[in-house]
């Protein structure tokens, strides 16, 4: 079974957050006596960066762990520290790219909303070549388009395997009429949406028309993705995207819970709210017929 290391990573922070405080340790003592950085102590409990699973290993023993949850907290501690695909491209494809992949890696469904842009996952390469242009000053300065691209479709695959990642889509009216790209491109583009809708069974692509009311005339104000994993034990994962960060919850903090909630019950809204599938298919093709029009 695949995992997200990131999410592994998530876990292993609060089991390694707990066995401290149980302990009754206070951070700067247990790097004293472990000789472990006080701040790779803090990176470790708050998932902030990847960790060596011996550097693990060397405080549950000082911890005095019992076996049962050594051998669990070390077995996510070796999936955390798993180097991921995306890990070979860097920078060039983009920090964000990176953590969505990782994301995508271990997730058993996931939903997406999209109010301005075709999602990722079901972008053709010219359409995202175009988008990789548009979006260049916000990159890196290591950012390779060539490289993104590869990137972007090998995040794909997820949808082309045997044990495909379930994936669902909503996006908006206005996705299909903007100009997000040249009218040959979006024709492109909108066809593709078509046939993945029709022909890869693990896709769902449904329109939110503009007519829509969403519960009491409630707006979903940005693009948003939720992620579910096979393990009962993970946590649900909402991102939402923005033009410079992606803010991401989980549903194991308190704070993260109800964020996710929120975006859980605007899935719900949304999934009411879409136009079916077949009539998803026809808003598609007439806007693909527009932009070929326009050639």
């Amino acid at each position: 079974m695949a995992v997200s290391p990131y999410v592994r990573r998530l876990r292993l922070a609060e089991e390694m957050l707990d066995v401290r405080q149980q302990a009754g340790y206070k951070t700067e003592d247990l790097s004293r006596e472990t000789e472990v950085q006080r701040q790779k102590i803090s990176h470790i409990e708050t998932a902030k960066n990847r960790v060596d699973p011996r550097v693990i290993h060397r405080i549950l023993t000082h911890l005095n762990v019992r076996p049962d949850r050594l051998n669990k907290v070390m077995e996510l501690a070796e999936q955390a520290a798993t180097p991921g695909w995306w890990e070979r491209y860097d920078d060039e494809m983009g920090p964000r790219q990176a953590r969505t992949a990782d994301l995508e890696q271990g997730a058993i469904k996931i939903f997406q909303y999209q109010p301005c842009l075709v999602p990722g996952l079901l972008q053709t390469r010219r359409f995202a070549a175009v988008r990789a242009e548009a979006d260049r000053p916000a990159s890196s300065r290591r950012f390779s388009k060539a490289r993104m691209l590869e990137a972007r479709q090998q995040r794909q695959a997820i949808l082309d395997s045997p044990r495909a990642t379930p994936l669902e889509v909503i996006i908006d009216e206005g996705v299909l009429l903007r100009r997000s790209a040249p009218p040959d491109v979006m024709h492109e583009q909108l066809e593709h949406l078509i046939g993945a809708a029709l022909n890869i069974r693990s896709v769902s692509v449904r329109v939110l028309p503009f007519s829509a009311g969403l519960n009491e005339h409630a707006q979903v104000r940005t693009a948003f993705s939720r992620y579910t994993f096979a393990d009962p034990e993970d946590p649900v994962v909402a991102v939402v995207d923005t033009n410079v960060v992606d803010l991401l919850f989980h549903d194991h903090e308190e704070d993260g819970r109800e964020k996710v909630t929120v975006y859980t019950g605007l899935a719900d809204d949304l999934r009411q709210a879409a136009l079916s599938p077949a009539e998803s298919i026809d808003c598609l093709t007439a806007a693909a017929e527009a932009f070929l029009s326009r050639r």
